[in-house]
């Protein structure tokens, strides 16, 4: 099993902040809080660095963008590389995917 995750020290904002890592290559889990208000997350640390997971859009953005995700709207990632058609129905945009599943996202969005 591998394990997606952000670096908890030494971020630059740039896609080398994230990592895939096997599970089998991490040390000890201790809870690891972001900051004060923060709800603690799990921290996986490795010999190569310690992360903890991926909790935002924006992250997961970043993370994701190699394998061809991409914003449709503030609230939705989508997988450039699934997409089968587009379509307009007042206002929204439908997406329909390769297995026929359908995600209406914003008609009018600064991210596409």
């Amino acid at each position: 099993m591998e394990i997606i995750g952000v670096k908890i020290e030494g971020r630059t904002g740039e896609e080398a902040d994230f990592v895939i890592f096997p599970i089998h290559s991490v040390n000890y889990i201790s809870m690891f809080s972001i900051g004060k208000s923060a709800e603690p997350l799990p921290a996986f640390h490795t010999t190569n660095g310690s992360y903890v997971p991926i909790v935002t859009l924006r992250d997961l953005s970043v993370a994701l963008k190699q394998f061809g995700f991409t914003y449709y709207d503030k609230s939705t990632l989508v997988n450039k590389n699934r997409i089968k058609g587009r379509k307009r129905d007042k206002g929204v945009l439908i997406v329909t995917f390769v297995d026929n599943s359908e995600i209406a996202v914003a008609g009018r969005s600064r991210y596409r």
